[in-house]
């Protein structure tokens, strides 16, 4: 039930602006002093109140949040948030139980006439992580977030961390399936990919998706987005600061996200691991053996000699073999075009690669030495 509306009278400004909690309002009348008697000494209570304006007096109204009709004020740090209580307690039983217990009351306008007894609730969330979700929230789409747009990082990671704390089941379950669509635990999924990580995602994004998969416990996300780590590129911004995985990134509220000190130890060693997999693989794809079914001319020498000599020009290519996409098909190396292969050695390296970086992606957990209950089901 909204708290009620009482009407408006004239008030002192410390007296309009004070939070007090529901019993200390509804006792001390406003006027201090009966008629004829003399005021009271302050309570514990009131110095509760005036503790609480002091804080709110630092505080600072959110641009987009702040709406006149709202029903309650969300306090995250030094910023507050006034939104409708009735619409977050239907989506959030965490938000519910906060209202109903909730101590502290402020009088807020309602128009001229009238004020509302408006619950003040701190939360622990960055405000910008709330602002994210209160958008949400306040979205008409909430059955179909993602169909239309790509999400950035920030706005899903305050998605799930939020939406798993106040039990957002719909928020929580679609950003979880949008990270699993580029962050995929098959190798097609992997394949189908244009770039690491979804579009307009900053550069070492793919950080917080390792601590989303920790923090969440579904760890069918963590190989591909720490092979993603491992690819991630370090380099430097025009201000001389050093970017890349050691150095973690910028979140919105300026605090920096990193990787944990053990899974920082796990993309060290596991590129190491992953790109010796990844060369012994190109070796075997290469292997000079040429197809059954060869109709190399004059014979199967021809494709074989070809075949070897894709790989002694393998030298010319160790940037992309240590440095690029781990799953590249070899023709990001290789000009297929130019092989010298009949057509049946063409399909059978086309098939020797694609088993060779299925059997490196069956292994991962293996090689990044994570546990991935069910990875090869």
């Amino acid at each position: 039930m909204s708290a009620p509306v009482t009407p408006s009278r004239k008030r002192g400004r410390a007296e309009e602006e004070e939070d007090l909690p529901p019993a200390k309002r509804e006792l001390g009348q406003d006027e201090g002093a009966g008629a004829g008697g003399t005021a009271s000494a302050p309570t514990a209570v009131e110095g509760e109140g005036q503790a609480s304006l002091r804080a709110r007096e630092a505080a600072r109204k959110d641009e987009e949040f702040w709406l006149e009709d709202g029903t309650v004020i969300l306090v995250a740090r030094d910023v507050e948030f006034r939104v409708y209580k009735g619409l977050l307690s239907s989506l959030s039983p965490v938000f519910k139980a906060l209202f109903a217990e909730c101590q502290t009351l402020r009088r807020v306008s309602v128009d001229e006439q009238q004020t509302l007894s408006c619950p003040v609730v701190p939360v622990s969330d960055s405000p910008e992580d709330l602002r994210h979700l209160l958008r949400v929230c306040f979205t008409k789409r909430l059955g179909r977030l993602y169909d239309e747009r790509h999400p950035s990082y920030h706005e899903i990671s305050a998605a799930i961390r939020l939406g798993d704390k106040y039990k957002i089941t719909e928020l929580y379950s679609q950003s979880l399936e949008y990270l699993k669509r580029h962050f995929p635990s098959t190798l097609d999924g992997w394949l189908a990919l244009k770039r690491y990580g979804p579009p307009g995602w900053d550069d070492f994004e793919e950080i917080g998706v390792v601590n989303l998969a920790r923090h969440t416990g579904e760890l069918s996300l963590l190989p591909s987005a720490l092979i993603a780590c491992i690819c991630a590129q370090s380099t430097s911004d025009p201000g001389g600061k050093d970017k890349g995985i050691g150095h973690g990134f910028a979140r919105e509220d300026g605090s920096r996200e990193h990787l944990s000190a053990d899974d920082l130890t796990l993309c060290f060693d596991g590129k190491t691991n992953l790109r010796t997999a990844t060369i012994a693989a190109v070796l075997r794809t290469f292997k000079p053996a040429a197809s059954a079914e060869c109709r190399g001319a004059p014979r199967p020498r021809a494709c074989e000699d070809a075949l070897r000599g894709v790989l002694l020009g393998l030298e010319g290519t160790l940037d992309v073999l240590l440095g690029g996409d781990p799953f590249a098909g070899y023709e990001e190396f290789v000009d297929s075009d130019r092989l010298g292969l009949c057509k049946a050695c063409k399909e059978m390296v086309r098939k020797r690669s694609y088993k060779e970086r299925k059997d490196i992606w069956d292994r991962l957990p293996e090689l990044l030495d994570v546990d991935v209950p069910g990875w090869r089901a």
